[in-house]
């Protein structure tokens, strides 16, 4: 009877892993952003914004 139950659902394992994967990595990222050290974070808050965009395609388009 129980070899049944079990293998009668042994397709449930996989959203079971997929939830203990996304688990994982949200719990480890939400860890190492609580652990960062304050100039760490002042670092990171100073950088700056990519406002230039490539002028790569105005070259190409004068050609």
């Amino acid at each position: 009877m129980f070899r049944r139950v079990i293998l009668d659902y042994w397709f449930a394992i996989f959203p079971l892993v997929a939830f203990l994967t996304a688990l994982v990595v949200y719990v480890s990222i939400t860890y190492k952003a609580l652990r960062m050290r304050p100039s760490q974070i002042d670092h990171l808050a100073q950088l700056p914004f990519n406002d230039q965009t490539p002028a790569s395609h105005e070259h190409a388009a004068e050609s």
